[in-house]
């Protein structure tokens, strides 16, 4: 890039030829959640109430690739995808590998119970993915070694949970 360009203007949609599908590159601005969440609920097509789980999955999974992965450093992205299919939703959110010198990490929910659990846990954090399990029907993750990883799941369009075992 020439030093008088400018890098394009982040968050920006990209084009889908699909009318059931839309994409959204953020950038590694925490304000950019935000965005994502307005433009997940404009793609959604549904009441409140049934883009709910959606958009509380989408602002877990995001807000977890600025802080885990390169995503987070200056100049990295985050690409967030949502298919609308008859019954479901499809959520894919991608994010740049894993930071320079950090180990490649997976996620994973981590099961948290009784008080003394809670004594030993950070303020904040460390939930993202368990919401993400309790309000989509399915999830699960590729990656390519030490490339950008894309997380992905799937939620009910009526805004149902998945049924606890």
């Amino acid at each position: 890039m020439s030093p008088t360009r400018q890098p394009l203007d982040l968050p920006r949609r990209i084009r889908c030829t699909d009318p059931d599908r839309g994409s959204l590159e953020c950038g590694h601005r925490l304000w950019h959640l935000k965005a994502a969440r307005s433009w997940a609920a404009h793609v959604a097509r549904t009441t409140p109430a049934c883009a709910h789980p959606l958009l509380l999955s989408l602002s877990e999974l995001h807000a977890n690739a600025l802080e885990h992965s390169a995503s987070g450093l200056p100049g990295g992205r985050v690409r967030i995808e949502i298919e609308r299919r008859r019954r479901l939703f499809l959520l894919r959110v991608t994010d740049d590998g894993p930071r320079p010198g950090t180990p490649v990490t997976f996620p994973e929910v981590v099961a948290r119970s009784g008080a003394a659990d809670a004594a030993e846990m950070p303020g904040e954090g460390g939930y993202g993915l368990g919401l993400v399990e309790a309000m989509s029907l399915y999830w699960d993750f590729t990656q390519d070694p030490g490339g950008p990883l894309t997380v992905r799941a799937a939620f009910d369009r009526s805004g149902q949970l998945r049924a606890s075992p």
